[in-house]
């Protein structure tokens, strides 16, 4: 018996040594993976794309206030368009009544980057047209953690099929791009593809709380939303084709199709 409980302890201090082994390894592992770097994975694009900067990091020329946010609501400082934390929302919608730059209803992506400054919740939700009709991406919403577009079908980003869960933290930065076909709507935080999804079959709208950000605007939710970057391209002919393709087939995939 004591053999056996000697050799029983053994085997159990083994196991516990190979475990703390795993997780030290692990550690080792996680903390040598550099942190996404969102400023400089977006300025690699720089030349790859004909870009068309939405956002001069000076000024809030093409873009209006809606005064939503209290008196300082959105400005522009060091390089960053700050959307103040206000009451509940605080939101800018782009010009077009002044701007040069007309914007498409399709086949068009645009990139921004942007952290929650302060808050807990949406820090800069991007409205953004899909044909005649807008659509909002939410970045952490209900309570911080999600993400998806409002509305699909009537349903908002946390009930309907485009919805995930996004570890959004405070003071980090994050790259986001929506692309936009005649058919879908594409979204990525980083380099992580969250949303592939087949709109053209589903009715597409705004909440009530962000229709004034429409035809394009940003809008944070009791949180202070820093954005750097704010720019547009036109997709091209194969970026086009490719998607529709996944869309028809996601569509026939999910029976969506009507």
């Amino acid at each position: 018996m004591k053999r056996f409980a000697s050799l029983t302890a053994l085997l159990g201090a083994a196991f516990v040594l190979t475990m703390s082994s795993v997780a030290a390894l692990a550690a080792d592992q996680k903390s040598d993976k550099p942190e996404y770097d969102a400023i400089a994975e977006s300025q690699k694009d720089d030349d790859r794309y004909e870009w068309t900067p939405l956002f001069d990091g000076k000024t809030l020329t093409n873009w209006v206030y809606l005064e939503d946010g209290g008196e300082d609501g959105a400005t522009v400082k060091d390089g960053n368009l700050r959307l103040a934390m206000g009451p509940t929302t605080t939101t800018i919608r782009f010009d077009v009544d002044n701007s040069k730059i007309k914007l498409p209803k399709e086949n068009y992506e645009i990139e921004y980057v942007a952290q929650r400054y302060d808050g807990v919740d949406f820090f800069a939700a991007m409205t953004f047209p899909f044909g005649d009709t807008f659509v909002t991406f939410i970045n952490g919403g209900w309570g911080g953690c999600v993400a998806g577009l409002s509305n699909i079908d009537d349903m908002d980003a946390s009930e309907n099929s485009t919805s995930s869960f996004y570890n959004f933290k405070t003071r980090v930065w994050y790259r986001f791009r929506v692309q936009v076909s005649a058919k879908t709507i594409r979204v990525w935080v980083n380099d992580e593809a969250i949303v592939d999804y087949p709109a053209y079959e589903h009715k597409v709208s705004t909440r009530f709380e962000v229709e004034k950000s429409q035809p394009l605007g940003f809008t944070s939710w009791v949180s202070t939303g820093l954005i750097k970057t704010i720019r547009m391209r036109t997709l091209s002919a194969e970026e086009i084709e490719e998607m529709d393709k996944r869309a028809e087939h996601n569509a026939k995939y999910f029976n969506f199709a009507k």
